[in-house]
């Protein structure tokens, strides 16, 4: 799947980039010079050329051709900066090309992302899996995934499948500290300050402050970071947790703190 992945992303990308190189293409038309000559600056179109400030000679510019008789000067309005150009003027190599990446990178998109759409709202089947990995968590709320990849031995993959199904149903709940994941049982008799504090509290120091705040509400942060150990930075980081978890209530006086449990 991961080489699949790549491999998709690598081809919609090369068609990504024929698209944005299409339009230096279109320079290649019919106002090339004919035959053999050599090619020159007069060969690019003026739609092109009129947005770079192209000067007359009578106005201290120069000729790059012959001069042509019906263009005395060197120069023609035909197909001027502000001119439209029409759609026939573009060779049919360019839009069939233009045609044929859009639809490509269409169906390389499609095709990556509609089996991801499908498995959001089909139902899953049955899985003896599943139903082993859910009674683990029965059994043990608040367990991680690798905490529950060495319960089963169940391959990393295939546990994160199933336990996006678990709670796509709604059979369990996810709550988050940092980069892990911790995993509940839905409709259990926990309750969401339960399943908050169970997964702040995996941190160990963690666990301490929130203990010594329960015991003596309105401690001060001095006294806190005295009586855990902590210095006042690390002090300051786990309240943060805390606090922004709606487990403590921190308020402050001048430069002091009273520290409260959440009620």
């Amino acid at each position: 799947m991961e080489f699949r992945t790549t491999l998709f992303n690598l081809i919609a990308s090369v068609l990504i980039v024929c698209l944005c190189l299409i339009p230096a293409a279109v320079a290649d038309d019919d106002t090339a010079a004919s035959g053999d000559a050599p090619r020159s600056f007069a060969d690019v179109p003026s739609w092109i050329t009129g947005g770079l400030g192209v000067k007359t000679p009578s106005e201290g510019g120069y000729y790059v051709n012959e001069n042509p008789p019906e263009h005395p000067g060197g120069f023609s309005d035909i197909n001027r900066a502000d001119s439209a150009r029409a759609e026939s003027e573009v060779p049919s190599w360019i839009l069939a090309a233009a045609g044929v990446s859009s639809i490509a990178v269409i169906v390389f998109v499609s095709l990556h992302f509609l089996p991801i759409m499908i498995g959001k709202t089909r139902e899953a089947p049955p899985s003896p899996v599943r139903d082993r990995i859910f009674d683990e968590i029965r059994e043990a709320p608040g367990s991680s995934a690798s905490a529950l990849r060495e319960k089963t031995g169940i391959h990393h993959a295939t546990l994160r499948y199933h336990l996006a199904v678990l709670e796509r149903e709604h059979q369990i709940v996810s709550r988050n500290a940092g980069h892990t994941y911790y995993y509940f049982p839905n409709g259990s008799t926990l309750s969401y300050h339960d399943t908050v504090k169970m997964t702040v509290c995996k941190n160990p120091t963690t666990e301490k402050i929130l203990e010594i705040i329960e015991q003596d509400p309105g401690i001060s942060g001095t006294v806190l970071a005295a009586r855990a150990g902590i210095t006042s930075g690390t002090l300051t980081w786990h309240l943060g947790r805390l606090e922004k978890n709606d487990l403590v209530t921190v308020e402050r006086a001048g430069r002091g703190m009273r520290i409260f449990p959440h009620e």
